[in-house]
């Protein structure tokens, strides 16, 4: 067989790609009953975008442009590049199944991803959100409320074992609590109470895998995934504002290193609910008292030293990242100053300082 020029080929390829290109980005997005709008000019349709928290709200309207979409992803950070999200379009020749809709993104979501929820018309409104920081039974509540699950089936199905390498370094006995990943799911009524955890399962593990400097640095921590995963969800739980968990995340390394109690109240809001299980339910009760602090738990982490034994809440993918990826600072004390935000202190005084400035009536 007669070989062919490479530059034969290139220019092949070249003009089939630039054929590809030139259906596929002028497309305009449908609306969700999936008809194009004829009112709108050709890529001259709207996107607009607003930050949500951790997530970014994404709306396009009937009519706007491939093309402009790919654009407004990147720049506002949803996806990492426009050209890659042109490329997977032209490839897969789905542009024009994309559905104009509100959306809701986290930063740095994979193409894929974003391109398969548009797809589908995946719109806020057809989300379910599991929010940061809760216990399982609180993400149970929020999918029996939704009508997704049953509470003697849900409780079955967490239950039972799954073999994910990523579950691998758990304790023997230990639960899924810390591994439903919070995000905003697309869930339907059909779907059983395993299809529901595997599905947050998969969406941990994606977040993970995403970064693979991330794993990498867990490796470097000297920390298993399991303790890393721990001290992220007392992270979660004690930050309020998100640009201060790699300073908490801090705090609570230096103590761990230096052999000091970690003395967080989120890990005795845990025990202490736990305790409660069999009277009326207080999620994370607010005002502790002493008794509260002396309870005996292992979760306690007043009255024990070192991590507990595993997670007290399901930490968003940013916790675990200021665990793996902290802050440097010298600090081993936090007090809340009552608008979200937290003082820290490097010396005992000057945490005492703190709690008379902001915590004293």
């Amino acid at each position: 067989m007669r070989s062919r020029d490479p530059m034969s080929i290139a220019i092949v390829v070249i003009a089939a790609y630039t054929a590809i290109l030139a259906v596929a980005l002028p497309l305009v997005l449908r609306g969700s009953a999936g008809a194009v709008a004829d009112d709108f000019a050709r890529g001259t349709g709207g996107v607009s975008i607003q930050p949500t928290g951790a997530s970014i709200a994404f709306d396009v309207q009937v009519g706007a442009a491939a093309d402009l979409v790919a654009d407004a992803l990147e720049e506002a950070g949803i996806i990492e590049d426009a050209e890659r999200f042109r490329l997977l379009l032209a490839y897969t020749g789905v542009g024009v199944e994309l559905q104009a809709g509100r959306y809701e993104f986290e930063p740095n979501t994979p193409a894929a991803e974003v391109i398969r929820r548009m797809r589908e018309g995946l719109t806020v409104d057809a989300l379910v959100p599991v929010p940061e920081g809760l216990r399982l039974d609180e993400v149970a509540a929020i999918l029996v409320d939704g009508g997704i699950v049953e509470w003697a089936e849900w409780g079955e199905a967490i239950g039972r074992p799954r073999f994910r390498t990523f579950l691998s370094t758990r304790p023997e006995g230990a639960s899924l609590l810390g591994y439903l990943l919070p995000a905003s799911y697309p869930l339907r009524r059909e779907m059983t109470a395993d299809e529901v955890i595997d599905v947050m399962l998969d969406a941990f593990e994606a977040a993970l895998t995403d970064d693979v400097a991330l794993i990498e640095d867990v490796r470097a921590s000297g920390m298993t995934l399991h303790e890393v995963v721990t001290l992220a969800s007392i992270v979660e739980r004690e930050a309020l504002i998100r640009e201060e968990q790699p300073i908490i995340a801090s705090v609570f390394l230096n103590r761990l290193e230096d052999g000091i109690p970690l003395q967080a109240d989120p890990t005795v809001q845990f025990a202490i609910t736990e305790r409660e299980q069999d009277g009326p339910i207080t999620w994370w009760k607010i005002e502790l008292t002493l008794d509260d602090l002396a309870f005996d738990s292992l979760y306690n982490t007043y009255a024990y030293g070192g991590l507990p034994p595993g997670p007290i809440a399901n930490p968003g993918i940013d916790a675990i990242r200021a665990v793996i990826r902290p802050a440097e600072t010298d600090f081993y004390y936090f007090v809340a100053t009552g608008d979200g935000s937290h003082a820290f202190a490097e010396t005992l005084d000057e945490h005492n300082a703190n709690v008379e400035r902001y915590l004293t009536p």
